[in-house]
């Protein structure tokens, strides 16, 4: 009974030894949710992330590109955003909100297409950077649909 009790243990130590720390020097980001894979015009698209980051520095920007699939000749987009300033906590982790208008105003997602389309399709990317300059990997969003 001893030896099983002692296995047991011994596994569950090798276990736990062997498991991802989720907290590294460079940001680990997740996309939550999106509020919608499908908007028009005067809509607001919101993704929502959580993050991680040993070092509790976040508080740098976010790297955001939008490439239009459906649109040939809508230039890439590239959003960057600063991401506000969290309290500098060792192993940090919080949720990040990046909302966009949906339009044909300064700082919305609207564009139209050359070639008649009336909905275009985009996809998303984003990579968060903290002070430090340690970059988080690349998240894509899925496929949004973007109605005139």
């Amino acid at each position: 009974m001893k030896t099983k009790i002692l296995i047991l243990l011994v596994i569950a130590v090798v276990v736990n030894a062997c498991s991802k720390d989720k907290f590294t020097t460079a940001p680990q980001l997740t996309l939550k949710s999106v509020n919608s894979t499908s908007v028009g015009q005067n809509d607001v698209l919101t993704f929502t992330f959580e993050f991680t980051d040993k070092e509790g520095d976040i508080q740098d920007s976010m790297f955001i590109k939008r490439t239009s699939i459906v649109c040939p000749g809508v230039p890439v987009a590239n959003l960057s955003s600063y991401v506000p300033a969290f309290s500098s906590t060792p192993k940090q982790s919080g949720t990040i909100e990046v909302s966009f208008p949906v339009g044909f105003g300064t700082g919305s997602i609207g564009t139209p297409c050359s070639n008649g389309q009336k909905t275009d399709t985009s996809i998303f990317k984003f990579c968060l950077r903290d002070k430090a300059g340690n970059k988080s990997d690349t998240i894509t969003s899925p496929k949004i649909a973007i109605r005139k």
